[in-house]
């Protein structure tokens, strides 16, 4: 298979437009995306959790993922371009607790593919760009780059919880926001 010649940068959204000609929607780019904000918590204290994973048996406020639970439909899809990270202050996940001395240690997992391994994110580090009050965000910026999470395929966080200063694991609660460009791969077709 000879190599494909690219011209110039390939952008974050050319990822989605990538996926939706190999399902034969050469009509996408014409089409309007929205942006998407996906979350999921575990409200039980503890230094090691697996988020969107089993979102299904989980009911909102814990979740906003519903019956699907974590892939999407077959028209959906979600570049993630930013994860943010917080600490539910209660069982019943309807609020949360700023953070400053946590950090958390995560892996984003597609399939069964590790597309982010190790990473860390730090209350108050770098990819801190806004406060929230007195808590510093828990925010990692993918825009540039953009991670796709493509329809009907599983994916999951692993994150560990640690205290930023010492670096030990730290039982707490946690939960995750992806945010990013969703889109409708709309398979209809008119005749």
């Amino acid at each position: 298979m000879p190599a494909r010649n690219v011209k110039g940068n390939v952008q974050a959204q050319d990822k989605i437009l990538y996926v939706a000609n190999k399902l034969g929607l050469s009509s996408l780019k014409y089409m309007q995306a929205t942006t998407r904000v996906i979350y999921d918590q575990s409200v039980t204290a503890a230094t090691q959790h697996t988020l969107f994973e089993g979102a299904a048996g989980r009911a909102f406020p814990l979740t906003n993922l519903g019956a699907n639970g974590n892939q999407f439909q077959v028209d959906e899809a979600l570049l993630v371009e930013k994860i943010a990270f917080f600490i539910p202050d209660a069982d019943d996940g309807q609020n949360f607790a700023g953070s400053t001395n946590r950090s958390f240690k995560f892996d984003l997992i597609i399939g069964n593919k590790t597309v982010m391994k190790d990473v860390v994110v730090e209350a108050g580090g770098q990819q801190a760009f806004y406060n929230d009050g007195t808590a510093a965000s828990l925010v990692i910026d993918l825009e540039g780059v953009g991670i796709l999470i493509p329809p009907q395929v599983e994916f999951k966080l692993n994150v560990k919880v640690m205290n930023t200063a010492t670096r030990e694991s730290v039982s707490s609660r946690v939960g995750c926001y992806l945010f990013g460009t969703g889109v409708l791969l709309n398979f209809n077709t008119s005749i």
